[in-house]
């Protein structure tokens, strides 16, 4: 049988030789070619999957270890919390402390599980004093994949210590010794709306509430 199979070999054409030469070759490089096609979907199909899963996932954790976790840092850093609830995944944060405190309470929040996200918050300084009111809005809806360091969140940090409001007068401001007028940038804020006591600058979807303390 093999010596037949030789001697067909032998005599055929040189065309078909080439041929049968080729032939094994191309069987085996489909086969490859295959698995590779399938190793690659499959792997597509995973990320895929992670991917969603992550997006879909939701905060399931414990709202009141939320609270003390927050309620213990406050306390280490010696922020006063008068308010904090959760309510429907959003957390409401009142209470007074100096900015730099007030900084580290905004990173914390941010930063306290992949879920966090800060709305919106609000500052107002005591009359006759060092201190500042605060208000956090933070939200818990879905997931979110954070570095170590949100550079926005730095930025965030300078602007509330350069945010000094002097006066406001018509539709004009003074503020950080400067002169504003509505729709005008102040970094990346803008100027939405001047009222008579009440100034309120929005970067995004984060507000910024300045209030004039006429004592001051």
């Amino acid at each position: 049988m093999l010596s037949q199979i030789e001697n067909y070999y032998l005599e055929s054409k040189l065309k078909v030789k080439i041929q049968l030469l080729i032939l094994p070759i191309c069987l085996i490089y489909f086969y490859f070619y295959a698995e590779d096609k399938i190793s690659i979907n499959s792997y597509s199909n995973s990320s895929l999957n992670n991917m969603n899963s992550l997006i879909n996932k939701k905060f399931v954790g414990s709202y009141i270890s939320l609270i003390k976790e927050i309620e213990s840092f406050s306390s280490s850093e010696k922020i006063k919390i008068d308010f904090i609830n959760y309510n429907k995944n959003k957390l409401l944060i009142k209470g007074k402390s100096s900015l730099e405190n007030i900084n580290k309470l905004i990173t914390k929040v941010e930063y306290i599980n992949s879920f966090s996200k800060i709305c919106s918050f609000y500052i107002k300084k005591e009359v006759k004093s060092k201190e500042y009111y605060f208000e956090i809005n933070s939200e818990f809806n879905k997931y979110y994949i954070k570095e170590k360091v949100l550079e926005e969140t730095k930025h965030t940090q300078e602007r509330i210590e350069r945010f000094d409001l002097r006066a406001i007068i018509s539709n004009n401001i003074l503020l950080n010794n400067k002169w504003y007028s509505k729709n005008d940038l102040i970094g990346k804020y803008k100027i939405i709306n001047i009222e008579k006591n009440l100034v309120v600058l929005e970067y995004q979807k984060n507000k910024i509430k300045l209030r004039l303390n006429k004592n001051e």
